[in-house]
């Protein structure tokens, strides 16, 4: 089996809009047999009416819910269509947001009979103002609203990686297969920023989330988007974490977490030497 865990669509509005069908085609070219489509998936309309960056997130960061229908036709379509030539399985990628847990339960609760997998990630924290704002946004947004953090990255990194450990305890309240995205997207501009590698404390805490990624019987996204990405020049996680999660026998698979049709496939056999090592 070759699979693609993490893909995204013209839905997401910060990529590519390139038909679906050009991603199924060249993930068709390379040999893949099974291929996870996995839209943004629309943000807690409470959590849009409070939220204040750079962007409004209604157009930036997913899909509108009065895209949803469209976006599940969408999928249906291209299954149909190429079914024959490659496994695909439908799904989202879901924000973990602090304080909103009843509402993306809901969410997730409502659309359980069309989920077939999950990729759940964080891409927002707690700014230096009080609120929840995206973390990979771009450098300039970084550093306006999270200087605190920037001035002591350890403490940065540490609160990601927390918000990332409570991802996984959190309760999709599915028995869906759960991913959990790019554990280490804090450190997309680590170039721009000069960042230092982990300390101490925050390699337990990786420790900590590979482990109950194990025991909670989920999957880890061996994403490679950073790695196309200008200030960050690795894969989330990179390969030294990588080689931890094998050494655990955490369950993982490959994402290019595609925004367009040339992101797919990027560094696919190395990175799934990496995964195959112990198996």
């Amino acid at each position: 089996m070759k699979k693609d865990g993490h893909t995204h669509t013209r839905l997401s509005h910060h990529g590519s809009q390139e038909p679906l069908d050009l991603y199924l085609e060249r993930a068709i070219e390379l040999g893949f047999t099974d291929y996870v489509v996995t839209e943004h998936a629309p943000l807690p309309e409470s959590f849009l009416a409070t939220y204040a960056g750079p962007r409004s997130q209604d157009d930036d960061s997913a899909m509108l819910a009065s895209e949803l229908v469209a976006y599940k036709e969408e999928v249906a379509r291209v299954k149909e269509k190429y079914g024959e030539k490659i496994r695909i399985h439908q799904g989202f990628e879901v924000d973990y947001l602090p304080g909103y847990e009843a509402e993306t339960q809901a969410f997730l609760q409502e659309n359980a009979d069309w989920i077939d997998e999950i990729v759940l990630s964080v891409h927002f924290l707690e700014n230096d103002y009080g609120l929840i704002g995206p973390i990979d946004y771009d450098p300039d947004q970084l550093k306006r609203f999270f200087s605190t953090g920037l001035q002591d990255p350890q403490a940065l990194f540490n609160k990601y990686l927390t918000a990332v450990q409570q991802s996984i305890d959190f309760d999709t309240g599915l028995s869906t297969p759960v991913r959990i995205g790019h554990i280490t997207l804090i450190r997309k501009f680590q170039k721009y920023f000069d960042f230092p590698g982990f300390d101490q404390e925050n390699q337990q805490k990786i420790t900590a989330i590979l482990t109950s990624i194990l025991e909670k019987g989920y999957e880890l996204d061996v994403n490679a988007a950073g790695l196309r990405k200008e200030f960050c020049g690795e894969s989330y996680p990179n390969s030294t974490i990588l080689h931890q999660a094998v050494d655990l026998q955490v369950p993982m698979t490959y994402g290019s977490d595609a925004h367009e049709v040339a992101d797919l496939g990027l560094v696919y056999n190395e990175l799934s030497a990496i995964i195959n090592e112990k198996q």
